[in-house]
């Protein structure tokens, strides 16, 4: 497989680097596998609007169908059934500051954060401090990746063609050609971009070597390479998708002091991915292979599905003092990935003057060990009147892990992904807060705060506050409303990687996030 792996080349994989920021919006110098093993494996626990907008601290409270996939001993403190649904809207907002030129986007998305039902199980009366036993069945969203930002400018100084072409050094003309070498190259390892830039004249043999390569963008003086003249670029991102848990649950109670739960989680993934790179002359004249623009299309499509249990408990050792703990195995994932590439070229000179070339669907299958989970929470209940709580919980990504069924050591070995999980990534430290107030009985008004600790050791962190208000009626009705804000952060922003006498132009991007989420359910 790992020759075949070699192929996959998005945005996400450079040809070479040289000094590059490791908090780059692109990660343009790591493996897409790395990449996409930390981004599959964080948890944004979304939760229902009460827990979203108590920022999801919910180890030590329990008794909602949201915190099911953050403590599963949230069952046990029921005493009543109840089924519940969420459905919440998404936005992401993005700036990016690229060659001097500011570009603004955003994205909208609708979905359904939880929904689920817990059955209360006690044969006895309800009144009486007697053990108790729950059941309850749930699908939580833990990750949104509906994401969209843009960049865009102007440059002499450097091409996205150029470092397309020095990916193709060392290679024949007559092995990148996919008329003469059996259809497509699959066994070569050199980046599929760089084949198809072959076959759509964008890139051509130096005169006086058969397998060191410049761009169509270029022009040659002497044994001098430069950029021809101004080239706008553009660039597009848009992800979507999300991981979800579907959650069998049981729990129960001792007492009234100690409740337990167990999760079986069963999450599916789902992920696109479709970025659109552009690069087009100023003034062709300037250009000697009669370049006008060209127009790249990478996109990936994920699915996966994994495995976990969780075990949890919440303690009462006085009235109102509450305590909770929870850990969670990794999960065990099968993740497939399929993708393919297109690459448009257009020029002022020729015939034809247009080339269109696209790779075949690529495919590659791999297992992924995600990070084990461990948490502690602790609140205070006053009365009917006010609940602050807070949590702490430990996320072991430099654990994480990389297989594939049919080589062992795809992902093993000096430098490959597994060493670099080891080495780049870090035990994470998460930490959220909530507090609800009751001015009313049937009225509570609540606010939270939630810190996530980037998996990387040197990365961004993710801060989110939010919101919410919930009513409850007493035939067993309630509604609860919650806003969630990701703070704006801000990353550096490059397109494509560095080469050697070549840097590539460095952005920034800055990107916030919203979610509006209302649950209605119904205890009997």
């Amino acid at each position: 497989m790992k020759k075949k792996l070699l192929i996959f080349t998005s945005i996400l994989l450079a040809t070479a680097v040289s000094g590059q920021n490791t908090n780059d919006a692109l990660r343009v110098a790591q493996s897409p596998y790395v990449v996409s093993a930390a981004l599959f494996s964080q948890n944004f626990y979304e939760g229902t609007a009460r827990t979203a907008a108590m920022g999801n601290a919910f180890i030590s409270l329990g008794g909602d169908i949201g915190a099911l996939s953050i403590n599963p001993a949230s069952s046990a403190v029921y005493k009543y059934s109840e089924f519940s649904i969420t459905p919440s809207v998404n936005g992401f907002i993005s700036s990016s500051d690229y060659l001097n030129t500011i570009s603004n986007s955003n994205s909208n998305s609708m979905g359904i954060s939880s929904l689920g039902y817990v059955g209360y199980l006690n044969k006895h009366n309800r009144a009486k401090n007697n053990s108790t036993f729950n059941i309850a069945f749930a699908i939580n969203k833990l990750n949104n990746f509906n994401s969209r930002f843009s960049a865009s400018g102007t440059t002499d100084q450097s091409s996205w063609l150029s470092t397309v072409a020095y990916g193709a050094d060392g290679y024949l003309g007559s092995e990148l050609d996919m008329g003469s070498n059996d259809g497509f190259p699959f066994n070569l390892g050199v980046p599929w971009r760089s084949v198809l830039a072959y076959n759509a004249f964008l890139i051509d043999p130096l005169p006086d070597s058969d397998d060191t390569y410049f761009g169509a963008t270029e022009n040659l003086t002497g044994t001098s390479i430069a950029i021809a003249g101004d080239l706008d670029q553009s660039f597009t991102r848009e992800t979507s998708g999300s991981l979800s848990e579907f959650v069998i649950n049981a729990g129960g109670g001792i007492g009234n002091r100690l409740f337990y739960g167990i999760n079986l989680g069963i999450q599916s993934l789902n992920f696109r991915d479709i970025q659109i790179y552009q690069e087009s002359a100023v003034n062709p004249a300037l250009f000697n292979s009669g370049f006008d623009n060209l127009k790249h299309t990478y996109d990936q499509s994920t699915i996966g599905i994994g495995v976990n249990a969780k075990f949890g408990l919440i303690y009462i050792p006085v009235n109102g003092l509450r305590f909770g703990a929870t850990v969670s195995t990794p999960t065990f994932m099968t993740i497939t990935d399929e993708w393919d590439e297109t690459l448009e070229s257009n020029f002022t000179t020729g015939n034809p003057k247009s080339y269109t070339k696209s790779s075949p669907i690529g495919k590659s299958s791999y297992n992924l060990i995600s990070p084990f989970r461990a948490g502690l929470g602790i609140s205070y209940v006053i009365k009917t009147f006010a609940i602050l709580s807070a949590d702490f919980e430990g996320v072991g990504f430099n654990f994480m892990s990389l297989n594939d069924s049919n080589d062992d050591n795809a992902f093993d070995g000096a430098g490959g992904e597994n060493e670099t999980i080891r080495d780049d990534f870090r035990f994470a430290k998460n930490i959220r807060l909530g507090v609800e107030i009751k001015p009313l009985p049937q009225l509570a008004l609540r606010a939270g705060y939630a810190f996530y600790q980037s998996p990387e050791t040197v990365g961004l962190d993710n801060n989110l506050i939010s919101i919410g208000a919930g009513i409850n009626t007493r035939n067993g009705f309630f509604g609860d409303f919650a806003i969630i804000h990701k703070i704006k952060s801000s990353e550096d922003l490059k397109l494509y990687a560095n080469i050697p006498g070549m840097n590539s132009p460095t952005g920034s991007l800055e990107t916030s996030a919203y979610r509006l989420m209302l649950t209605f359910g119904f205890r009997f």
